[in-house]
C-alpha cells in the first residue's frame, strides 16, 4: 500500500543551516540577519513530504531486476538486491511551497545560494523522516542501504522513469514532475528505493566526487572498479 508523509512548518535550527552554508562566525552581524529572516520566511511556508510504497523484487538475472512488475536495468541493482525480496521506492521533496518561497530571491547570487540550502535543509528533513518511519515499518532489525538512480553511472538517470513508474500519482501526492530528461522539479527532490542487505551499502563509496557535503561514507577505489 503506497503511503504519504508530510511534515508541517517542521522546525530547523540555524545553526545547523550556518554550518551547513559554511558561515563563519565572523561574519558581518547584518548579513547573518539576513540570513535569519530568509530562514523564518521559509519556515513560514514550509511543507515538506514523501511517497513511498512496498515493491516486491520478482525474477533476477545478469544486469536486470523486476520490482513491482517493471525491469530495472542494472548490473548494479541486480547485484545489491541479489538476496532481497521487496524494497520500499520513494520519492521526497523540499516541496512546492519552499520551491515557489525561493523564486523572489532569483537574481541575487548570494541569496540564491542561501535559499537552496535552506531549501536542502529541508529536504533533509524529510529524507530522516522518511528513513526512520520505513525502519519502523519494514526493516525494523537488519541492515537499511538505500540505492538512487543518477547518484552512478550503473544505474543511469533515465531509469527514474522506471521507478516513478512504482508510485501512484507523485506529482498529485509531492508536486514533484519529470522532465523529459529526467530530472525532477523541484530540483531538491531525491528518489530511490531502500532495501536490506547483507552488507551496508552506500553509494558514496563508489563515488569519487571531492568535497560532497551530503558523502555519508569514504570513496573506495577498489569496489568502484568492481561495481563497473
Amino acid at each position: 500500500m503506497q503511503k504519504t508523509l508530510c511534515l508541517d512548518h517542521p522546525p530547523v535550527d540555524e545553526e545547523t543551516l550556518f554550518r551547513q552554508l559554511r558561515i563563519p562566525p565572523d561574519t558581518e552581524p547584518e548579513d547573518r540577519e539576513r540570513l535569519r529572516e530568509m530562514l523564518r520566511g521559509a519556515a513560514a511556508v514550509a511543507y515538506p513530504k514523501a511517497v513511498y510504497a512496498l515493491c516486491p523484487v520478482g525474477h533476477k538475472a545478469p544486469g536486470q531486476v523486476e520490482i513491482g512488475g517493471r525491469i530495472i536495468r542494472s548490473e548494479l541493482v541486480s547485484r545489491n538486491l541479489a538476496n532481497a525480496n521487496r524494497v520500499v521506492a520513494y520519492v521526497a521533496t523540499c516541496g512546492v511551497e519552499l520551491e515557489a518561497w525561493s523564486q523572489q530571491y532569483a537574481g541575487d547570487l548570494l541569496e540564491e545560494y542561501w535559499a537552496d540550502g535552506i531549501k536542502l535543509l529541508y529536504l533533509g528533513r524529510i529524507r530522516q523522516a522518511l528513513t526512520e518511519e520505513v525502519r519502523r515499518a519494514y526493516f525494523p532489525t537488519g541492515d537499511l542501504s538505500v540505492m538512487s538512480p543518477g547518484s552512478l553511472p550503473q544505474w543511469p538517470l533515465t531509469e527514474q522513469r522506471v521507478l516513478f513508474s512504482l508510485l501512484d500519482g507523485v506529482t498529485q501526492a509531492t508536486g514533484v514532475q519529470l522532465t523529459g530528461t529526467c530530472l525532477m522539479l523541484p530540483s531538491k527532490s531525491v528518489s530511490g528505493f531502500f532495501f536490506s542487505a547483507e552488507t551496508h551499502y552506500e553509494n558514496c563509496r563508489l563515488c569519487p566526487m571531492p568535497d560532497c557535503p551530503g558523502r555519508r561514507a569514504p570513496y573506495q577505489p577498489g569496489e568502484a572498479d568492481t561495481a563497473r
